[in-house]
């Protein structure tokens, strides 16, 4: 992504921001003398508070960018094509270049009882992956001593998009590499990132298609995929179980138990497609992980 670039991917996100905008931003670094890495998600809104989110924490800068400039960067961020991120949209989100994410809120739109559309755009919040875990070599250790399906479990920003990106790099370049296919829905992974890797990307595949097409066309060893969201992702991933795939997915929570009040995740577990969870979490500045095998006769359900 570096040499993709040739900019750091803060400095990537910053792009897309007005001249005002990013001086306000770079003033408060300056003044703070905050690091870049530090900062996990810029928020823009039309009628409320530019903000950061720094190791978890939320900080105002103290102004307000307005709709017009709200507008304009929705613009930048769609290169002028709102029509063609359409479905995107109607999903919340627009994946940029280097796996940045840019959430949307906005007026939804609905016909037929589906939503068609979304307007009035009324906040932008840029999402910033780093690319590289800090424990990824550990992580995939105690992957290697729990062989099967990892659950990967985190709040929001903690981690567990980042942490799967370079676990599947390792399990595809290992001293016994895997053949390593990941469903990405949501294009965060970059088929770029893995030049030496037996890593294959399904960009943009719904979750449900992308993992029936790993296993049935792309005779993958290992899928990953990241936020397990629906009851047909479940039935997916256990047809993967099925035809002997192991499976590392991400879930939004903070511990496995709260996972599973989600039916979808329960099913997942109780099917027995995971034989561990992975736990991050935030610790002042740092993300730490424990990775725990899952016995399914002390699972609470």
């Amino acid at each position: 992504m570096e040499k993709k670039n040739k900019k750091s991917i803060f400095e990537l996100a910053l792009s897309y921001l007005t001249n005002d905008t990013v001086r306000i931003i770079r003033k408060y670094i300056n003044d703070t003398r905050t690091s870049e890495v530090r900062i996990s998600e810029i928020r823009l809104r039309s009628h409320g508070p530019l903000s950061l989110t720094l190791s978890g924490r939320n900080v105002s800068l103290g102004a307000c960018v307005g709709e017009e400039v709200v507008k304009e960067t929705f613009k930048r961020v769609c290169g002028g094509a709102v029509f063609a991120h359409r479905d995107d949209i109607c999903s919340g989100y627009v994946t940029l270049e280097g796996g940045i994410r840019v959430g949307v809120s906005g007026h939804a739109r609905y016909e037929g009882g589906e939503i068609v559309g979304v307007g009035k755009i009324s906040a932008l919040v840029f999402r910033i992956p780093y690319g590289k875990c800090t424990f990824a070599r550990e992580l995939y250790s105690e992957w290697l001593l729990h062989p099967g399906g990892m659950l990967v479990c985190s709040l929001a920003g903690e981690g567990k998009t980042t942490a799967i990106r370079s676990l599947a790099g390792l399990i595809g370049s290992g001293e016994i590499p895997r053949r390593v296919v990941v469903v990405d829905e949501r294009c965060e992974f970059d088929p770029e990132a893995y030049p030496e890797a037996h890593v294959d990307i399904l960009r943009g595949y719904k979750r449900s298609l992308g993992v029936d097409i790993a296993i049935r066309t792309m005779s993958a060893e290992i899928v990953v995929v990241d936020e397990v969201g629906s009851v047909e992702d479940s039935t997916a991933l256990l047809g993967a179980l099925g035809a002997g795939v192991e499976v590392i997915a991400t879930a939004h929570a903070e511990s496995l138990n709260s996972a599973m009040k989600r039916k979808y995740i329960k099913e997942l577990v109780m099917g027995g497609l995971f034989t561990s969870v992975c736990l991050i979490r935030t610790e002042g500045y740092r993300h730490t992980f424990s990775v725990l095998p899952i016995d399914l006769k002390t699972v609470k359900v």
